[in-house]
């Protein structure tokens, strides 16, 4: 099953200085990648025009079916990402009214003035469809460029995850049916490198499944098992092959120890 694909971008001086942590990366990524969706790249860009232009120019050449870009809405100098994307796509920022009026309503339940550097966020794309912002100031919005699905999204994470949650997974919903199915387990008594011919085995069996072992990470001890596929038949698929594996460990490591985990 061929997956939609997406690349994430995440604009802010602040990740790449060690001042803050990605985060908003790690949430968009895992959210939807359970909705079926295969994440590319996660990049992240410098508040700097020209830079940042070059590369979604590169971006839009790959073409990815979903682009999800965090930060630089905001009202200060440094805030970017749209001005970017104007450039980068040849799209006109116009005033749009959805976004100038939760920006003015905003300003008001706080008896703030609608200075110019405020008004500046509700400049969106044109034919752009504004996402209100329960949490904070600047609205995100989606537009589409040559078939790619774009999402702007603020930089701060409480207000990514409010519009994450309420607009963009729901449209993604829509757009991708094909949701991800998981199921994963612990194993004990044993190291990584002996689970490797097995679980390669396996992946030679069941190719459109993603298995994956790593180090548990909570307690140290033990390796996790995932097994995840898209669509129909992988609900189905991702049970058989679970079973298996769990059986051949079981039956080749005798002081080894299962646990299943939490989806």
């Amino acid at each position: 099953m061929d997956l939609s694909t997406a690349e994430i971008v995440c604009l802010g001086n602040e990740l790449l200085i060690g001042v803050t942590t990605n985060t908003n990366a790690t949430f968009i990524g895992e959210k939807i990648t359970r909705l079926g969706i295969e994440v590319r790249r996660v990049t992240c860009i410098r508040d700097d025009l020209e830079l940042a232009v070059e590369f979604f120019l590169e971006l839009f050449k790959r073409k990815p079916d979903i682009v999800i870009v965090s930060g630089g809405l905001g009202p200060t100098y440094d805030d970017i990402q749209l001005e970017v994307l104007s450039k980068a796509t040849n799209v006109e920022l116009v005033k749009n009214s959805k976004a100038l009026k939760q920006i003015k309503d905003f300003y008001k339940l706080r008896a703030l003035s609608l200075t110019e550097d405020r008004v500046k966020m509700a400049y969106l794309p044109v034919n752009a469809i504004a996402f209100d912002n329960n949490v904070g100031s600047a609205p995100g919005c989606y537009f589409k460029y040559k078939e790619m699905n774009i999402y702007c999204l603020p930089g701060i994470p409480t207000e990514m995850k409010d519009i994450m949650n309420r607009h963009v997974i729901p449209q993604l919903k829509e757009l991708n049916r094909g949701e991800l199915f998981e199921k994963k387990f612990q194993i004990f008594g044993c190291v990584e490198s002996q689970l490797a011919p097995f679980i390669k085995e396996l992946k030679d069996e069941f190719e459109n499944l993603y298995i994956k072992s790593h180090p548990a990470y909570k307690d140290k001890q033990g390796i996790v098992i995932h097994i995840s596929g898209v669509g129909d038949e992988a609900k189905h698929q991702v049970k058989t092959a679970i079973t298996k594996l769990r059986e051949c460990f079981e039956d080749s490591f005798t002081e080894a120890r299962v646990k299943d985990l939490e989806d």
